[in-house]
C-alpha cells in the first residue's frame, strides 16, 4: 500500500509540474509575441481573464506540489541520486513560487485594477514576461529533474535495452 501511495504522490508531482511548465512554455512561445504589442483595451480579455484563471488553478495545484515534493524527498532520503532529483525539483517550485508571489502577482493586481498610461502598461508587460521567463527556466529544470527521477527510479533505460 505504501508503495502505491508513493507512486501516486510522485505522479501528482509530475502532473502538476508538467501542467505548470506547459503553461510557461506556451506563454513563452505562443502568447508573448502578441503581448508585446497588447493594448490597455485588450488587457481584460487577453491578460486579466487568463491570469485570473491561472492564479485560481495554481493556488490549488502548487501547495499540493510542495507537499508531494516534500514527501518524495523524505521517501528518498536514503538514496542520494533520487534525493538530489527531489531536491532540485523542490528548488524549482520554491524559486518559481517566490518569483510569482513576490513579483508577478503584484503586476497582475496592478493590471487588474487598471492602468491608464500606455507606456507604463507596456513596461509592466515586459517585466511580467521577463519574470515568467525566470519561472519558465526554473520549472523546466524541475520537470527535467522529475523525468530523470522516473527514468532512473524505474530503470527505464535498462528496460529499453532488454530484448523482447
Amino acid at each position: 500500500m505504501r508503495s502505491k501511495l508513493l507512486i501516486g504522490n510522485a505522479a501528482y508531482l509530475l502532473f502538476g509540474t508538467t501542467v505548470y511548465v506547459g503553461v510557461l512554455w506556451a506563454l513563452h512561445f505562443f502568447w508573448y509575441p502578441s503581448w508585446r504589442v497588447m493594448t490597455i483595451a485588450a488587457a481584460e480579455d487577453h491578460f486579466v481573464a487568463p491570469t485570473s484563471a491561472a492564479t485560481k488553478f495554481f493556488t490549488v495545484v502548487v501547495p499540493l506540489m510542495f507537499v508531494t515534493n516534500l514527501v518524495l524527498a523524505w521517501s528518498e532520503r536514503k538514496h542520494r541520486r533520487f534525493l538530489v532529483a527531489a531536491l532540485v525539483a523542490l528548488i524549482g517550485i520554491t524559486g518559481s513560487t517566490f518569483v510569482g508571489q513576490l513579483f508577478i502577482i503584484p503586476i497582475n493586481q496592478e493590471v487588474h485594477r487598471g492602468v491608464s498610461d500606455p507606456a507604463h502598461f507596456s513596461a509592466l508587460m515586459q517585466r511580467w514576461m521577463f519574470l515568467n521567463d525566470i519561472r519558465w527556466v526554473l520549472m523546466s529544470v524541475m520537470w527535467i529533474a522529475l523525468v530523470y527521477y522516473f527514468v532512473a527510479r524505474g530503470r527505464l533505460a535498462e528496460a529499453l535495452d532488454t530484448p523482447s
